[in-house]
């Protein structure tokens, strides 16, 4: 399984550039911007998706403290710190988020929502679809090279998409939902029919 290392030394690799063997120590521009660049722009991709693998659920800590009673929102809610992105709130209710709370009218929530999950535990096609971005984020910076940057980033979006599609196959298609209000309001009409 990869590591980070792994992941931001093949990347180089891509772009002709020496291997590293640390994130934290060495020298030499590969070195350099690597250590910069990789942790948020791994964030960022993982922030793209719903990835299967990098979703977690947790109810979230509801803190004594209660919103100014102006917001509209009658509690406070801590997000979790490994949050990436929050991508659902069960129940479902109107919430907002300010800063790390989150305000709600409902007195229980759970959230899903995306982490940062180790390299390790990272299936192949995501693996690829990163490299491929840190390969057109590090040709900017250390070949200098737009067309180089340009490659990359187009074989990035072929790669993520195709990892989209295949961490969505295990997901059940969601069925059609019956519109009864719809249904009613158009008695029997086409909704594209004129003068309805």
């Amino acid at each position: 399984m990869p590591t980070d290392v792994d992941i931001a030394s093949n990347a180089l690799l891509l772009i002709g550039d020496e291997p590293i063997s640390s994130l934290t120590s060495g020298t030499g521009a590969g070195f350099e911007v690597a250590a910069a660049i990789y942790p948020e722009t791994y964030k960022q991709v993982l922030s793209e998706h719903p990835w299967s693998f990098a979703l977690k659920e947790q109810v979230l800590s509801q803190l004594s403290q209660t919103p100014d009673d102006r917001t509209g929102y009658s509690y406070a809610y801590q997000i979790p710190t490994d949050l990436i992105r929050l991508w659902a709130i069960f129940e479902h209710c109107n919430y907002v988020i300010i800063g790390d709370l989150l305000y709600s009218n409902s007195n229980s929530l759970m959230a899903r929502y995306v982490y940062k999950v180790t390299e390790t535990a990272l299936p192949a096609h995501f693996v690829v679809a990163l490299q491929y971005k840190l390969a057109s984020d590090f040709a900017n910076s250390i070949t200098e090279s737009t067309s180089k940057a340009e490659y990359y980033e187009g074989k990035y979006r072929v790669a993520i998409a195709q990892a989209r599609s295949i961490d969505s196959q295990g997901r059940p298609q969601e069925s059609i939902i019956d519109k009864p209000f719809v249904d009613v309001r158009f008695s029997g009409r086409s909704p594209y029919s004129r003068g309805y």
